[in-house]
């Protein structure tokens, strides 16, 4: 026993998964716990997947990838990196600063949601079918609710701290999880699909505030600081839109010329 737990030690100090403040050491422990979390969403995600095959019909699996996509797209076109650009800024520990990307960043979710509200019944009358006129504003509130996410993420990741972000996706994808079952178990329908990204947006909003360190996020207005942020986004702008348009884009073209089951595949 006393070997086996010498050689656990050891491993993990090579590694670099003792504690420790030095780079190599964050650095190894963010690659951890990234790779652990995406492997481990990836196993919920198949599972869920599975049950839900049961519960949801093809044609709402692909009527809700449609919306993911409308949503995705005006994400991408719309991101200009607040997050990276705290990141790597030099004022990325600035609470003026910090304040400020807080405030874009809301009122960002806010256009973002005002856009799903416009669009909704051009895309409803584009695939025929009244369904997009509802499920596409409700969906979108989630990023409405994302823009308020604390910049305390931001800090987290800009020090390394990976395993706090992880944590908190992780409980915010599993409440999702857990509520979209539920709900298509006791009642098979689209808002099973739909409650899943609210529930998650809900969650993860909330325990950026209350569970990672920092001072509290508040309103605040620096042209210094927007200018920098939209001069770094400009980059971020092209790169996003371009990959939206080839990864994405075909989904909406096979939902319009066949029909949305084939996308919910």
């Amino acid at each position: 026993m006393l070997g086996k737990n010498q050689f656990i030690k050891n491993t993990t100090h090579r590694l670099g998964l003792t504690r420790g403040t030095g780079l190599r050491q964050l650095t190894m422990r963010g690659a951890f716990w990234t790779f652990f979390g995406f492997g481990l969403k990836q196993i919920l995600r198949f599972a869920s997947r599975t049950i839900l095959s049961y519960l949801i019909l093809p044609e709402l699996f692909g009527i809700m990838t449609v919306v993911n996509v409308f949503i995705l797209g005006l994400d991408f076109f719309s991101d200009i990196g607040i997050i990276p650009n705290i990141v790597q800024s030099k004022r990325g520990d600035d609470p003026q600063f910090l304040n400020t990307a807080w405030t874009v960043q809301i009122g960002r979710g806010i256009l973002l949601w005002l856009t799903t509200l416009l669009i909704a019944l051009p895309v409803a009358n584009f695939y025929h079918n009244d369904i997009y006129r509802i499920v596409l504003p409700i969906t979108g509130l989630a990023a409405l609710i994302g823009g308020f996410k604390s910049t305390k993420l931001a800090t987290a990741q800009r020090k390394l701290h990976m395993r706090d972000i992880i944590i908190i996706e992780l409980i915010g994808y599993g409440s999702g999880l857990t509520v979209m079952l539920t709900w298509a178990y006791l009642q098979p329908s689209i808002w099973a699909l739909v409650a899943h990204g609210l529930t998650q947006a809900v969650v993860e909003m909330s325990l950026s505030h209350l569970l990672l360190k920092g001072e509290r996020n508040r309103f605040a207005w620096e042209r210094k600081a927007v200018n920098e942020m939209f001069f770094f986004g400009r980059w971020i702008f092209l790169s996003t839109a371009l990959t939206f348009l080839a990864r994405e884009s075909n989904k909406l073209i096979v939902a319009r010329v066949m029909d949305e089951r084939f996308v919910g595949i």
